[in-house]
């Protein structure tokens, strides 16, 4: 039994949808289950939205089977509950088995690098219990897979009300160029150690990159901070302000931005992943090398998408 636990916001839960999926392929012979227990006392941002956006009759090609207690207990030598007996429980079970439980848990940050984790990965012990701890932005575990990920975590859009729908129709077009600026929690502490706050410098590089494939750009901006966009980016014509989709509906951002012609991502799983999501054989898909304080960007060898 393999257990993948999942945590954090929309672009990093699906990213680790996508590596539960490479888990299911690889191990077809194991039972592989998501726990998702991480949610039950940490809401960040809309809490687990993978079931609620995904799972639905006619999806049929995403599949996720959660773990129950009894199955995270085995693997990882915790039972996720709140309550002080519990937690009793599972300092008991650390000191006469911390050890064993260990030695099956797998770790991506912090604890090891990606080819020594992906070399561990490929060659878990057969019939053995296993729980695997990341976010696992590798594309090492999906790049291959990407049709089938694409078709699992399609949006419905089939009511998403007449101003995303009028939006929806101008991304469609041809000269359109989605920018995504994360604002909010990225200026709050916790963000701002970890994070790079990108500049206009990239923007700028990356706007003139888009225009070199692009004639005629319509730019549509895509924040939570309207009032600094309409400031910093003044330089810029021909632009479209969007953020109307908050709260539950802040998943329609990712859904519009996976349309456009041309994306410019922020160092931001969520834009990420409308890069990754866009079914356009011509899609230029423009990211910042600068990503986190500690180190840069993954470097995707995607055909369109230009590191800068």
């Amino acid at each position: 039994m393999i257990v993948l636990r999942f945590t954090s916001g929309l672009g990093n839960q699906m990213f680790q949808y996508a590596f539960y999926n490479y888990l299911r392929k690889k191990y077809p012979e194991e039972r592989v289950l998501a726990d998702i227990s991480w949610f039950t006392w940490n809401q960040a941002h809309q809490g687990f939205e993978l079931t609620r956006l995904f799972e639905r009759p006619e999806n049929t090609a995403f599949k996720l089977e959660r773990a129950s207690t009894f199955d995270t207990w085995c693997c990882s030598g915790t039972v996720p509950q709140k309550n002080k007996l519990m937690r009793y429980f599972n300092r008991i079970t650390r000191l006469f088995a911390g050890r064993h439980f260990e030695n099956i848990h797998y770790y991506e940050t912090g604890r090891e690098n990606e080819d020594s984790l992906k070399a561990r990965i490929d060659s878990l012990p057969k019939g053995k219990n296993a729980y695997i701890t990341g976010y696992f932005l590798n594309e090492a575990y999906y790049k291959d897979e990407l049709t089938d990920i694409r078709r699992a975590l399609s949006f419905d859009l089939s009511d998403i009300g007449e101003e995303n729908e009028k939006l929806l129709r101008e991304l469609d077009k041809e000269n359109s160029v989605a920018i995504h600026v994360r604002r909010g929690d990225y200026l709050a502490p916790g963000y701002t150690e970890n994070f790079i706050n990108l500049g206009m410098d990239y923007y700028r590089s990356a706007v003139e990159r888009a225009k070199k494939d692009i004639p005629d750009p319509k730019f549509f901006i895509f924040s939570d901070d309207k009032e600094y966009i309409q400031t910093a980016f003044n330089w810029l014509d021909n632009v479209t302000v969007v953020n109307g989709n908050t709260g539950k509906n802040s998943y329609l951002d990712m859904a519009l931005m996976s349309h456009a012609r041309a994306l410019i991502t922020a160092n931001s799983t969520f834009s990420e992943w409308a890069g990754l999501l866009n079914n356009r054989e011509n899609a230029l898909v423009i990211y910042p090398k600068a990503y986190l304080k500690d180190h840069d960007s993954n470097v995707w060898t995607i055909p369109g998408w230009v590191r800068v």
